[in-house]
């Protein structure tokens, strides 16, 4: 490594909406190595007990239901979680940071839970060259993705979680429904050698 901060490219959007296919594909073009680290594999790496069926789940991370809503028959369903799970966040964060701070480029696949969450990367990248893409399609293509989706099924993620990362204001929009992972992570890729510091993840800093 030169010593210079690793470039973080931090993705955000609902379940469905192409930011782990994104992340490969940025892997695979760029000429320089970024690890991907996402939010999917901090739940893998997060203990049974605090994860969605555990005895500490209020603790850690849960399932919330909204049975009284339903779009085309299908539950809303939200990811919550509890001062373990923040604290598991926090960390996650953190580490991404540390990363770049040795130098590493980093890609990160994130469905945002709460808006504290952005606040808090932007807390622990704020002296990382970071590039905040809001990543989505039109809401009725997430949805078809997420009924036909047979690996890691989560039916009402999309209804859960869709409306919070509306009208985030980000570095880029990528909208994959309009075009394909390797457009978007050419494009991308093409932002980070031209931007430096942190842009629009700044703006959810607490002052």
């Amino acid at each position: 490594m030169t010593g210079a901060k690793g470039t973080v490219i931090l993705l955000v959007g609902p379940s469905c909406a192409g930011k782990s296919t994104l992340a490969k594909a940025i892997q695979e073009l760029s000429n320089e190595p970024y690890l991907a680290q996402s939010l999917d594999s901090l739940f893998a790496a997060t203990p049974e007990g605090w994860g969605s069926a555990g005895v500490h789940t209020l603790d850690g991370f849960r399932y919330d239901w909204e049975a009284s809503q339903a779009e085309g028959g299908t539950p809303v369903r939200r990811i919550a979680c509890g001062p373990v799970g923040w604290g598991l966040l926090d960390g996650f964060h953190r580490a991404v940071a540390a990363y770049a701070d040795a130098g590493v480029n980093v890609v990160v696949d994130d469905m945002l839970l709460d808006l504290d969450v952005l606040k808090d990367w932007a807390r622990a990248l704020a002296a990382v060259p970071t590039l905040l893409v809001s990543v989505t399609a039109p809401k009725a293509e997430l949805l078809r993705r997420e009924a036909a989706r047979q690996l890691h099924a989560t039916p009402g993620l999309v209804a859960g979680h869709f409306d919070l990362h509306q009208g985030i204001a980000a570095d880029a929009q990528i909208d994959t429904s309009r075009v394909s992972p390797s457009e978007a992570a050419r494009f991308l890729l093409d932002r980070t050698v031209s931007s430096s510091g942190v842009a629009a993840l700044h703006s959810f800093r607490e002052h």
